[in-house]
């Protein structure tokens, strides 16, 4: 509320609290723009029975995420256009195959951020819901193109992207956390304690975003984009790319099968596999020095009672066999199934390694149709 009436002030119609499970407060902007944020109180088990002044200076700090909605919400110049651009960028990266932390892509929030970066850049202060109506395809597109062209030639390797607040003092490398130096692609929160949101990619994910963005700047040199019609069609092309799982450069796939007896089961199951794959990816690149590329999705089959997810390797299957670290980083990852406190007699596990050939030709067997999720 302080930020509400205070560096939000001007920003903002009204806004009203909302009684729930957790308190909500419903913001309306001057453009219209509803949002509606989460808030969890803090509260003192000792001393619930009695009131305390004291614990009153504590109540302002929110669950995690409050703040950096707030301040991208401030940062973007035109929440809707924001949002345009978002739902843009998000459905060509799903498209493409590089959206999803747990897979060590990028997850909403890092391409939010990233969205919010280019708002601020290129984009001028709107100041009424009439100019938000006015704004054209031209400008639209322009924005995209200048999404692509800055991200793709952005050093990743070496530079964090930012958006920087008034109060930011930037850190010493020394003095980084883990949290904040952790990932191969480095996009800070906009608020304290600035973590990284890319902290789950590896190299061989954040060099597949590159050359994501790469290939939409490539595309866009060689098409028309002179008149309003030809950068719609540009647009329209750009979310028709095609999603390259396994790319050129993979030689191998390991392929995990996770079964259980109902639909449940199995996300619960599969639940369980992802919160261990970011452990198993990261041994794969830093313990045993391979290049990979993850798939973005789960495959299903059997009405849902079966499951499939693959992992590609740039090593033949015959190399990736005989490597003795990747044997034992894998038996590690394996060996986390049967660790699941939760795991049933129906809740099942098997992997094994096939050459590209061999994974897509069994992939044009006819066998009960695969629905990607």
């Amino acid at each position: 509320e302080t930020q509400i009436n205070g560096t939000m002030k001007n920003e903002i119609a009204h806004y009203r609290k909302i009684q729930a499970l957790f308190p909500i407060i419903s913001i309306v902007f001057h453009d219209q723009t509803k949002v509606e944020i989460f808030v969890q109180i803090k509260t003192n088990k000792e001393k619930s029975a009695k009131y305390d002044f004291n614990l009153v200076s504590n109540f302002h700090e929110p669950i995690a995420g409050v703040h950096e909605i707030e301040y991208l919400l401030v940062h973007v110049r035109s929440p809707p256009i924001f949002q345009y651009l978002l739902t843009f960028v998000r459905t060509w990266a799903q498209r493409v195959g590089l959206y999803g932390r747990v897979y060590g892509y990028l997850g909403g929030y890092s391409w939010a951020i990233l969205c919010a970066y280019i708002c601020h850049r290129f984009l001028s202060p709107i100041k009424s819901l009439s100019s938000i109506e006015q704004f054209s395809i031209e400008e639209f597109f322009s924005l995209v193109q200048q999404f692509f062209s800055t991200f793709a030639h952005f050093n990743w390797s070496a530079n964090a992207l930012r958006l920087y607040p008034k109060s930011y003092k930037q850190n010493t490398l020394a003095g980084r956390s883990l949290a904040q130096s952790r990932g191969s692609v480095r996009i800070m929160s906009p608020s304290t304690p600035f973590n990284n949101t890319g902290r789950s990619t590896i190299n061989s994910t954040r060099d597949l975003i590159s050359e994501g963005f790469e290939r939409v700047v490539q595309l866009l040199t060689t098409i028309n984009t002179i008149t309003s019609e030809d950068k719609w069609n540009a647009l329209k092309q750009i979310l028709e790319l095609p999603h390259e799982f396994p790319s050129e450069k993979v030689k191998s796939i390991l392929q995990l099968t996770l079964s259980s007896d109902s639909t449940d089961a199995l996300h619960t199951w599969i639940g369980w596999m992802q919160s261990r794959l970011a452990h198993f990816l990261n041994d794969c690149e830093e313990e045993c020095h391979l290049s990979i590329q993850t798939q973005s999705s789960i495959e299903y089959r059997s009405k849902n009672t079966e499951a499939f997810y693959s992992i590609g390797f740039h090593v033949d299957p015959q190399s990736l066999n005989q490597h003795r670290y990747f044997s034992y980083w894998l038996k590690q990852f394996l060996d986390q199934f049967n660790l699941f406190p939760q795991r049933t007699e129906s809740m099942k596990v098997s992997h094994k390694i096939i050459c590209i050939h061999d994974w897509k030709l069994e992939r044009m067997q006819p066998k009960p149709q695969r629905i990607k999720k």
